[in-house]
């Protein structure tokens, strides 16, 4: 009985659930520098509260981003739009309209049950360590950093209603109210735990023993979230596409073509359209940065 009933709140569902996402297998980078970065942090959690969404994780990457978020469909879909139209004017305004020439891709898929909801509130978190960061996902600067089940200090933080409205808008960039009590750091990047729902997510996971089982992911779980997030985008990706990723790619990181590439960056380059889910085929792949299919075969069997 003990164990049909756990079975059964694993299973319970919910509503109005999102796992929202960009596509960065067609751009060798997109939130370049830190203000990008730090533009994007502040431009979501913005946004969701002038859509009447609530954030559950977020994280920013070099080529693309990820919300976990709950509100209505309809008013996802609207954000989901505008992040679109502002993200493209924001790399106009500031010279680079070659970053998005070709608009940004972003899926909204809904999510069903709890435990779905803790994988990808996971998965989300983790991003950047299962791409090859070097350090804990806590410690990633461009996502909701150490707040869940810990003790969140806010003294060494800015009151956004110490600011004048003229700073506000300078700061943020934005004439969007935002709320006297959500904090800022030195950077001018408003701090995750002044809008993520934390309390929420501390129910939803029980427990911090329950949350540091679900940091574990085994391989086939996170190859399985990855080919979700990418099926969308990879099945419009044809290999014409693939090749002009990976010349970006080669540009941005060495300054060069591809067919000037030495091997070993040809590897390097291909480890970055590998971790960035530009392809699943490795043939495909050994093609883009033009290495022997065995070669590539050997390095990422």
């Amino acid at each position: 009985m003990e164990y049909e009933n756990y079975v059964r709140w694993e299973e319970k569902p919910v509503e109005d659930c999102f796992h929202v996402y960009s596509d960065g297998t067609r751009m060798a980078v997109l939130f370049d520098t830190d203000e990008d970065k730090v533009h994007a942090m502040n431009l979501f959690p913005i946004l969701t509260r002038h859509f009447g969404i609530r954030i559950y994780c977020i994280i920013v990457m070099d080529t693309h981003f990820h919300l976990v978020v709950c509100g209505p469909q309809e008013q996802v879909g609207k954000m989901v739009g505008e992040i679109k139209r502002l993200l493209c004017r924001y790399f106009r305004d500031s010279g680079r309209p070659h970053f998005v020439e070709d608009g940004i891709r972003i899926e909204m898929d809904a999510i069903q049950t709890e435990e779905e909801l803790m994988g990808k509130i996971i998965y989300v978190f983790r991003n950047d360590l299962d791409a090859g960061g070097r350090f804990l996902p806590e410690d990633y600067r461009w996502g909701i950093g150490s707040m869940i089940f810990h003790h969140r200090d806010s003294s060494r933080y800015h009151r956004v209603g110490d600011l004048s409205i003229r700073e506000r808008e300078r700061l943020f960039r934005t004439r969007e109210p935002i709320p006297d009590d959500w904090l800022y750091d030195d950077a001018g990047m408003l701090v995750p735990f002044s809008y993520i729902d934390v309390d929420y997510i501390e129910r939803l996971f029980g427990s911090p023993k329950r949350y540091i089982a679900f940091l574990y992911v085994r391989k086939k779980d996170l190859a399985k979230h990855d080919e979700e997030c990418a099926r969308k985008f990879v099945e419009e990706n044809d290999f014409k596409q693939l090749r002009k990723h990976s010349e970006l790619q080669a540009r941005h990181l060495f300054n060069r073509s591809v067919p000037k590439l030495s091997q070993s960056e040809r590897l390097s380059l291909a480890k970055i359209l590998w971790q960035n889910r530009a392809t699943f085929s490795r043939k495909q792949l050994a093609r883009a940065v033009r290495l022997p299919t065995e070669l590539i075969e050997a390095v990422f069997h």
